[in-house]
């Protein structure tokens, strides 16, 4: 991965966003509390944003380089259950691909675990998808 693409990755999710959020203040006071709380619900990473994303992490050599940007990307979105599915579909090790799922379920808005649980080999990584995605259940 070059250091250009590195760079674009890192201003898009980690900058640009809290800049849109701060423009956008100013409009959201006057509004009423209801409109308000469905405007800060999180939202899922725009698809065209998401596909520049799977274009930086398919350039990345290395598994540890793909959980560097999925952990970068982390920072400031949030993911759909079907965009979870594809970047851990693009992590080759299933030791590195649990990796990256403990920083993606937090962000996951609509976790389906029998989704996820299909990029997984064996029953022992199964069982623990299912300890991180609801570790509440423990």
């Amino acid at each position: 991965m070059n250091k250009i693409s590195t760079i674009a990755m890192c201003a898009i999710f980690a900058f640009g966003m809290p800049l849109m959020a701060s423009a956008q203040r100013s409009n959201i006071e006057h509004r009423p509390k209801k409109e308000m709380r469905e405007k800060h619900r999180p939202r899922a990473m725009h698809d065209k944003d998401f596909k520049m994303m799977c274009e930086i992490v398919e350039d990345a050599s290395f598994s540890k380089k793909k959980i560097g940007v999925v952990k970068v990307a982390c920072i400031s979105s949030y993911f759909k259950n079907e965009q979870c599915v594809k970047l851990l579909s693009m992590i080759s090790f299933e030791n590195d691909r649990m990796e990256a799922l403990k920083v993606l379920a937090p962000r996951v808005l609509d976790p389906n675990p029998k989704e996820i649980q299909k990029q997984f080999s064996f029953s022992s990584s199964k069982e623990e998808v299912m300890e991180i995605l609801y570790p509440e259940r423990r």
